[in-house]
């Protein structure tokens, strides 16, 4: 017979005459060629928990065509052995235009590795409060009061009662929540649907490949004081910069603390009285570094106390930090910290 006859890499050879050499020889190679021949292959991207690596691959997904609305959030992923167990760790697996999440450890049968799937609904999002970086983590989500009315009615007040569990991928930067956090979760009405973390599960979820983190989040009020609806973060501004000043309050507004090279940041300072009230004053904006001459930066006034601060493509620039403070009659209000990183 012919070698290009052959479907699988390399024929097996035989030499001990036992049944298990032909399990071991022909196991792994036949759904390898199912892979490259059948139609029930789909082509995947496998994706880390930041979205740091994503990998093509090919692989059988299970449970397609179910018949309740619940089962259509599960599916099964059948892989070679070794691809979600191996030196990445992947915790996505997006086809078809939709991601979902990894939820469990990965197992195998001598033929393929197998994991459940569940759909993720959306993406959690927060700043982290050391470095002001907005952190997004897509989530599958259960309503676990979907049968109760949304609310408590005690014998004096009357309390939300919507609470869902998420499940999420534990990583360095998931480990960083707590109890107490408040999230965004959605809009109803252009009124945002804010959740605290009620419940922090590291344990039952902590594989050893693949950790899933299960958090339990309770409904809470929005407050828009400090929360931010345009970014859909939560105590988004309770994180700015405090006012210096004992006249005035002010706040410094930014999507983040990190200008690339050859990118641009706006920043814009909202101005209080002592008693909450708006100040429609103009702010003046200064730069101060003592690590570079700040000249390189360019300025550029775009009205309603907001500024765009644009870096040249200067490689030197990059790790380098300056101060943007918002000035009234010469006296700092408020001061934030920038810094220039690599546009890749």
């Amino acid at each position: 017979m012919a070698k290009e006859w052959y479907l699988m890499s390399s024929p097996p050879i035989y030499n001990g005459g036992y049944e298990g050499e032909e399990w071991v020889n022909y196991a792994r190679d036949g759904f390898d060629e199912l892979l490259d021949t059948s139609m029930l292959c789909d082509n995947v991207e496998l994706i880390t928990s930041d979205f740091s690596v994503i990998t093509p691959a090919k692989a059988v997904v299970q449970s397609v065509t179910e018949n309740t609305a619940l089962k259509l959030e599960d599916r099964q992923i059948l892989v070679p052995i070794g691809t979600l167990t191996g030196e990445i760790v992947y915790s996505y697996v997006r086809f078809d235009g939709v991601v979902w999440l990894i939820d469990s450890e990965p197992t195998n049968n001598k033929f393929y590795e197998k994991a459940p799937l569940k759909l993720c609904n959306n993406q959690l999002r927060w700043q982290d409060s050391e470095t002001k970086i907005i952190k997004e983590y897509w989530y599958w989500a259960e309503d676990v009061t979907r049968y109760s009315s949304g609310v408590f009615k005690g014998n004096l007040v009357i309390q939300y009662d919507k609470q869902y569990s998420i499940h999420l991928p534990m990583d360095i930067h998931t480990r960083k929540l707590h109890d107490g956090m408040r999230f965004m979760m959605e809009k109803s009405d252009d009124m945002p649907l804010v959740c605290k973390l009620t419940k922090f599960d590291g344990i039952t979820g902590n594989n050893k490949t693949v950790k899933v983190l299960k958090l339990t989040l309770t409904q809470t009020v929005y407050d828009k004081e400090v929360d931010n609806a345009d970014l859909m973060i939560a105590d988004y501004y309770a994180r700015s910069p405090e006012s210096e000043s004992d006249e005035y309050n002010c706040r410094i507004d930014f999507e983040s603390d990190e200008i690339a090279v050859s990118s641009f940041g706006e920043f814009t300072a909202f101005l209080t009285d002592n008693e909450g009230s708006e100040i429609d004053t103009p702010i003046v904006w200064n730069i101060t570094s003592d690590e570079f001459d700040v000249s390189c930066l360019k300025i550029t006034d775009k009205g309603s106390n907001t500024i765009r601060i644009a870096v040249k493509n200067d490689k030197l620039l990059i790790g380098k930090t300056f101060d943007l403070n918002a000035t009234l009659d010469e006296n700092i209000l408020a001061t934030v910290k920038v810094s220039i990183i690599p546009l890749w």
